[in-house]
């Protein structure tokens, strides 16, 4: 697995866009709407360092998203997310061998827009959110 991207949670994205932007963030592509997380997501890469950054808000209204509890404790950073690589074997291995060491699966694996693939949440022993997702197909962005 390799670092993909950190993910920070959010009510408003245009708010989180400009306090990453006035950091020197600067945007990738378009906003893009999930129906199936409820979410909308935008990439944002720091030049320089490589940093790819995920800001993720409510689809609509916070009291019908997943985001809810993580907004009532005032977002922020959320989770790292780890693209797993042509060896790490299928996600559905992967996961697995996380419950195996205690991870509990927060998120069965769903497609997700922004990416095009299936993605996994696993909430590890260690308190820490994760984010898998399937490996890039040849020629992809994201």
């Amino acid at each position: 697995m390799r670092l993909h991207h950190l993910g920070y949670v959010g009510r408003d994205l245009q708010t989180l866009l400009r306090r990453f932007q006035a950091e020197g963030a600067e945007p990738i592509g378009e906003p893009v709407p999930d129906p199936v997380q409820r979410v909308v997501v935008q990439f944002v890469q720091q030049p320089g360092s490589g940093e790819l950054w995920e800001l993720v808000v409510p689809l609509s209204c916070v009291e019908d998203s997943p985001l809810r509890g993580r907004l009532a404790r005032g977002g922020g950073l959320d989770h790292i997310c780890y693209e797993l690589e042509a060896g790490d074997g299928p996600l559905e291995q992967v996961l697995r061998q996380e419950r195996d060491r205690g991870g509990q699966i927060v998120c069965e694996p769903v497609m997700a827009t922004a990416f095009g693939r299936r993605i996994a949440f696993v909430f590890r022993r260690s308190g820490r959110l994760v984010e898998l997702v399937e490996p890039r197909p040849p020629g992809g962005l994201l």
